[in-house]
């Protein structure tokens, strides 16, 4: 039966209309997915797999450079080749090994901080313009390439193993080219710069150093109930790319953008300017560019004129960017540490593994329960509402709070490296206890991150934030170059009559950058200067919360 035409419906639904309709749910649940406010604990997921998967290859990488350094000084053996569980490499347990280990150990590193401290503030400078999600995936992309560079050069009777000692720098190549660990780093700071009110940001910052601590610790307690006795060094590396990749999914799927990109009229009218010069012009505009963004974040830290001042130039972040640069070159004796531990008390890797793990669960119980206790009951009170501005006396107060939480750390970490020395040399458990003690330092990275955007905030320059990690990560980078080479020649040098000549060296270091975190002592009159508002009280009037 046919209905007539004058009874049919005027607008009849067509295809697009019914798939439409069908498709609306996902629609609407992709728009939720963009629409979802950034804030630092969707960070947790990528924190915790990131460093999870670290975890999982710290203690056979270690392996992986001794068994490279045996290789180099006696050649492959069939035994060698032919054993994945690591306990063929106890034989080379020599002086020259460890040595060799841990100049193997410096090459990776500083190839990577070279190209790292390039990178880092191009891709800093490119986040603050287009986002932080754009980095985050590329230094995943990295991560998961220098995973496989290890599973290649472990490989018997091949020529990645033949040449191990040259193939397994491509890995730090490509990490070091992404930006590293220093650029992840500081993209996380940026990204909780982003999502916080300024001011002293040393609990979260505190919470997201103690969530790196839980997945570094799990890492090792993770692969030993997933893996077998004996499991292949393959099996720790291929475990590591797996949490990667699903990092890599969830950063683009879910994770939300903290930072707005430029405008799409700013970008296409740059587009449209660059169409019309010269492609010579135009390459040339584009090399200027990269060193502007590669010298840039060292200029963060030069002495700067206070905003709306330029006759009154202020050194604070001159005195922060030194004290957390020279502290950054004293932890390059963790690196070798575990080396000199293996060495010195003959730890196999679970040992060597199971030492790392509860390094990194106390300093993950002092940054999530300890240091959040300490700051909540000493951390100066303010009467800013939430999402307001603090005054300047408020902001004065907190900066010196993070400046005492960095200097109590900065001191116990010395005294107790100086400990090290002086008492551990024959004790086992001594040097055990002494590197618990030194988890309770934990505090000290965040501490030193608020401290660095309160200055900034201080100085009249707060949304120059992404900008100031970036720089902190480029400083960080240039620091893990220097860093390895000193500790290792120091080591390869005294590891036969006096190994401990590492944590002396990393006391003087330590105490340096306590006299120039000391020296951050900004006059309140000066911040009364940026905000216009007296000393003698908390100023009721609050600057405008940044959106």
């Amino acid at each position: 039966m046919t209905i007539p035409e004058e009874e049919q419906p005027l607008l009849t639904p067509s295809h697009h209309d019914v798939v439409e309709r069908r498709e609306g749910w996902v629609t609407s649940l992709l728009w939720q997915f963009k629409d979802w406010n950034a804030h630092p604990y969707w960070l947790i997921p990528v924190v915790l797999a990131v460093n999870m998967s670290r975890g999982v290859t710290m203690a056979p990488r270690i392996q992986v450079y001794k068994a490279i350094a045996c290789r180099a000084l006696y050649g492959p053996s069939p035994d060698f080749i032919a054993r994945s569980d690591f306990q063929a490499f106890t034989d080379c347990s020599g002086t020259d090994v460890a040595a060799r280990a841990a100049k193997i150990q410096a090459a990776i590193a500083t190839t990577a901080s070279i190209l790292s401290a390039t990178s880092t503030g191009f891709w800093s400078r490119f986040g603050d313009a287009y986002g932080r999600k754009p980095i985050f995936v590329l230094y995943l992309l990295g991560a998961i390439f220098i995973e496989f560079v290890f599973v290649l050069v472990m490989r018997p009777n091949t020529i990645f193993s033949r040449y191990a000692e040259h193939f397994i720098l491509l890995g730090p190549i490509v990490e070091g080219l992404s930006g590293a660990l220093a650029t992840f780093l500081g993209l996380l700071h940026a990204y909780i710069s982003d999502c916080t009110r300024h001011g002293s940001r040393s609990k979260i910052f505190s919470t997201i150093h103690g969530i790196i601590f839980i997945g570094l610790s799990a890492g090792p307690w993770f692969t030993g109930m997933v893996l077998p006795p004996g499991a292949s060094t393959d099996a720790f590396f291929y475990i590591s790319i797996t949490l990667l990749a699903l990092t890599l999914l969830y950063t683009l799927a879910i994770l939300p953008e903290s930072c707005k990109r430029a405008s799409d009229d700013d970008s296409s009218h740059g587009t449209n300017e660059d169409q019309t010069k010269p492609a010579p012009l135009v390459l040339r505009g584009y090399f200027l560019r990269f060193l502007a963004a590669l010298m840039s974040p060292i200029v963060m830290f030069a002495p700067r004129p206070i905003k709306g001042y330029p006759r009154k130039r202020t050194y604070i972040l001159t005195f922060l960017g030194l004290g957390a640069f020279i502290h950054t070159v004293s932890s390059g004796l963790y690196g070798i540490r575990y080396i000199f531990a293996q060495h010195l008390y003959s730890w196999s890797t679970a040992q060597l593994g199971y030492y790392m793990s509860l390094l990194w669960i106390i300093k993950a119980a002092n940054l999530l329960v300890i240091l959040p206790i300490v700051i909540s009951y000493f951390k100066p009170k303010t009467r800013a509402a939430p999402g307001a501005s603090l005054s300047p006396y408020e902001l004065a107060a907190e900066l010196r709070f993070d400046r005492r939480l960095a200097q109590a750390s900065l001191v116990l970490e010395s005294a107790l490296d100086l400990l090290v020395v002086l008492i551990s040399r024959n004790s086992e458990a001594v040097f055990v206890v002494l590197s618990c003690a030194g988890s309770f330092t934990s505090g000290v990275n965040p501490a030193l991150h608020s401290l660095a955007a309160i200055c900034l905030h201080a100085c009249g320059y707060s949304s120059e934030v992404g900008a100031l990690f970036g720089a902190k990560a480029v400083l960080a980078a240039i620091a893990y170059i220097i860093s390895p080479t000193i500790f290792a020649t120091t080591y390869a040098a005294t590891v036969a009559y006096f190994p401990q000549a590492i944590f002396l060296l990393a006391t003087v270091l330590i105490l340096l950058s306590i006299a120039f975190i000391s020296a951050i002592r900004p006059p309140l009159g000066d911040i009364n200067m940026v905000y216009g508002t007296t000393a003698e009280e908390p100023s009721s009037r609050h600057e405008e919360e940044r959106p």
